[in-house]
């Protein structure tokens, strides 16, 4: 018998004795630490990326150490999302075969596909640079650097956006209200992205112009992430109280929206006049902020999916729509 035909107990929304109608989800740690590195290395390429393509020569040289954040923070996404399946043969098998509209699958792939790009990207940097020399240097040298560029931006943003749209694809009502999330998770990852690269300019004594457009891509991203949250949870009505209220609440609007996305925003627009060594340490306070908040919106969001999950009522509106 369907969960939606059995009898209701105590109102007319409430659910069958108090019985949750949807599974909670037996998801763990590893998957929204997995969400947020794939997501801030997607952003760290593109922000790299971008400015190779579009930057002044100091913008290439500075952000080029994007390239280094986005395949150091891919090393270890393979193995929480091996962790999370349980068993490794589990991921080869979801690349048997490619189905782009199974949004775990289409994960699987890009992951992947950009983890090698990524390698092959920074490899190539190091060896123009003198730090990878011999016989990988050479080789590295023959990397298609405009065509692992594309590449990389493409797969980057699939990346950073499919944890939201698998997280949708389910039938928790808090995940799948809203079809805003994967955008959200985009937005948030290219924020993160950006904030990483702008601290490791910052430590390297990168120079003012190049932190201050840096900070601009930085804050664009986060405003950009500040909208559609705001769209998100207008979306999600009632149904996001177990993230806007109850136990998370202190961790989402303080960590996931007050340091992650308002305070940055409000210390780059003070730095935007300093110079020298007031700007890299405003600039780098304003990135740790960034990337502390990326990770406290992924685990807010999968910890209140968990509670949102044995919302009766929330789950009979989800299906009834």
């Amino acid at each position: 018998m369907d969960a939606a035909n059995f009898p209701r107990q105590g109102g007319g929304d409430g659910g069958y004795y108090n019985y949750p109608v949807v599974r909670r989800p037996v998801w763990t740690w590893e998957v929204p630490a997995y969400f947020w590195l794939g997501g801030m290395a997607a952003g760290a390429y593109v922000t790299a990326a971008l400015a190779q393509n579009f930057g002044s020569a100091d913008d290439r040289r500075v952000a080029a150490g994007g390239y280094y954040v986005a395949a150091a923070a891919l090393v270890p996404c393979a193995p929480l999302l091996i962790a999370d399946l349980g068993r490794p043969d589990r991921f080869y098998h979801m690349l048997r075969i490619f189905k782009p509209l199974s949004p775990m699958n289409l994960g699987a792939w890009t992951l992947t596909a950009l983890t090698p790009i990524a390698f092959a990207r920074a490899a190539s940097h190091a060896a123009s640079t003198g730090l990878l020399r011999g016989p990988l240097g050479t080789l590295a040298r023959l990397v298609p650097t405009r065509l692992a560029e594309l590449a990389g931006v493409v797969l980057g943003l699939t990346l950073a956006g499919y944890s939201g749209v698998l997280l949708a694809a389910t039938n928790i009502p808090l995940w799948a209200k809203s079809k805003l999330l994967g955008g959200l998770f985009m937005a948030s990852g290219l924020a993160s992205g950006s904030a990483a690269v702008t601290l490791q300019a910052a430590w390297r004594g990168a120079p003012d112009g190049s932190l201050h457009r840096l900070a601009m891509v930085e804050s664009a991203a986060s405003a950009g992430e500040m909208a559609i949250l705001t769209g998100y949870l207008l979306q999600s009505g009632k149904t996001a109280r177990p993230l806007t209220s109850g136990r998370l609440r202190a961790p989402f609007w303080l960590g996931a929206v007050g340091a992650g996305t308002l305070l940055p925003l409000l210390v780059h627009r003070m730095a935007g006049r300093r110079q020298g060594r007031p700007l890299r340490i405003l600039s780098s306070a304003a990135a740790l902020c960034t990337i502390a908040g990326s990770l406290a919106l992924r685990w807010t969001i999968f910890e209140a999916g968990k509670v949102s999950s044995e919302d009766q009522a929330a789950s009979f509106e989800l299906s009834s729509e």
